[in-house]
């Protein structure tokens, strides 16, 4: 799980003394047809890392480091807690509303063997059952990528004054050929004021997205044959978006690629259903907008959605609507976190014939109970809210025969 500023409130209610320190007692012999004991090593490990430690490392996002028996063991209470009323991971979309592939609750067999280790004492267990660590050199959360580029020098973040929303340099990344990419990790070094990024391609064509960074999300992975297409004489762009902490500060953000390999079934394509028209009253605290309707011209397939609002933002559904009017919600996020973003990536792609139309609405809360709001007494229009309903799609005519080779 990638769980960022939401794990540091939601544990801290959690935590009772001193971050839930508990002490280990001394290993008993085991008892032949005793339950096998419970470890950090051999059974808590390889959950902490499926679910935390791409966000609960050195340099994340996260509050805390749960990368070693160490780091977690103080807060072995706390996760405990956390898990058990499944505060954490973080995931926000009502279930009445479709399946998800990246969905990570942890099954209840695992949530039994956190509440099993704590309440035994946390024990450490043989380090030779250490798995391996899923964080690659440099932080890679996907493993080493096959191509790096970075920004050509820091982007310099001051002590205060307004968000920065701005394009940044980044290396040169010629593109001889058509490429094509089965994954996408933005590594920002600096998670205090980074709040997000978008990686866009550049070409004859226009600008597209084809990946970025949020609160909850720094990576973009498709199913085996999907890819985004960067074609021949391309290039990437970067758009950041900082917010001043107090300090002055620097950050240096990282763009990883990992080129596909094998045949390529499906070029994976981002449109968006959302509104500018954005006029929000101080204290108000439902207010609704509704985006401007996507229109499929061609029968296609959604693949996943990305809702993005701001400190303001309460809730946001996407809804599919047949030619023939038939409709369906495919998200509804009822209670929406800006410190949790994340993309929500359907378990089995929903067809959109031609002349389907995707619809979005969303409510912002500028009111005082409003807990992120910064200033329940401003009118708040386009800019400082958003209202970006992204979804990827396929094109069931696009049946490619070629295959992927990485160069």
């Amino acid at each position: 799980m990638r769980a960022g500023v939401v794990f540091a409130s939601s544990l801290a209610a959690a935590v009772v003394g001193a971050a839930g320190l508990i002490a280990t007692p001394a290993a008993a012999p085991q008892r032949a047809g005793a339950p096998r004991a419970v470890t950090y090593t051999r059974d808590v490990a390889p959950i902490l890392n499926r679910h935390c430690v791409d966000c609960h490392r050195p340099g994340e996002i996260a509050p805390m480091s749960l990368t070693t028996y160490a780091e977690a063991r103080p807060w072995a209470k706390s996760i405990r807690a956390a898990v058990a009323t499944r505060v954490m991971p973080p995931w926000y979309a009502d279930p009445a509303h479709g399946e998800f592939a990246n969905n990570p609750r942890l099954a209840d067999a695992e949530i039994a063997t956190l509440t099993t280790w704590v309440d035994a004492g946390a024990p450490e267990g043989d380090r030779r059952d250490l798995p391996t660590s899923p964080i690659a050199a440099g932080g890679w959360t996907l493993g080493t990528p096959d191509r790096v580029v970075a920004m050509t020098a820091p982007a310099q973040v001051p002590a205060s004054g307004p968000r920065i929303i701005a394009d940044y340099a980044i290396e040169p990344l010629t593109f001889e050929a058509d490429t094509y990419v089965s994954a996408i990790e933005v590594l920002p070094s600096n998670r205090t004021v980074t709040h997000h990024a978008i990686v866009n391609v550049k070409d004859a064509a226009g600008t597209r997205r084809i990946g970025g960074f949020q609160p909850g999300g720094a990576t973009t992975i498709y199913a085996p044959g999907y890819v985004r297409l960067i074609p021949k004489g391309a290039t990437l762009a970067l758009n950041m978006h900082y917010n001043p902490k107090g300090t002055p500060q620097q950050d240096t953000t990282k763009i990883g690629l990992t080129l596909a390999r094998g045949p390529v079934q499906k070029v994976v394509l981002t449109a968006m259903s959302g509104s500018r028209a954005l006029d929000i009253p101080p204290g108000a605290a439902n207010y609704e907008a509704v985006g401007t309707p996507y229109v499929f011209t061609a029968d296609s397939h959604i693949v996943s959605l990305l809702p993005r609002m701001n400190e303001r933002g309460k809730d946001f559904r996407y809804t599919l609507v047949a030619p023939d009017g038939r409709a369906v919600v495919l998200l509804s996020v009822p209670r929406f976190n800006p410190d949790w973003q994340p993309s929500y990536v359907l378990k089995t792609p929903i067809a959109a014939p031609k002349g389907t139309r995707l619809e979005t609405v969303a409510h912002w809360d500028n009111s005082a109970a409003n807990r992120h709001n910064p200033d329940p007494s401003q009118r708040i229009g386009f800019g400082p809210e958003i209202m970006n309903g992204y979804f990827d799609y396929t094109v069931d005519a696009d049946v490619p025969t070629r295959t992927a080779a990485v160069r």
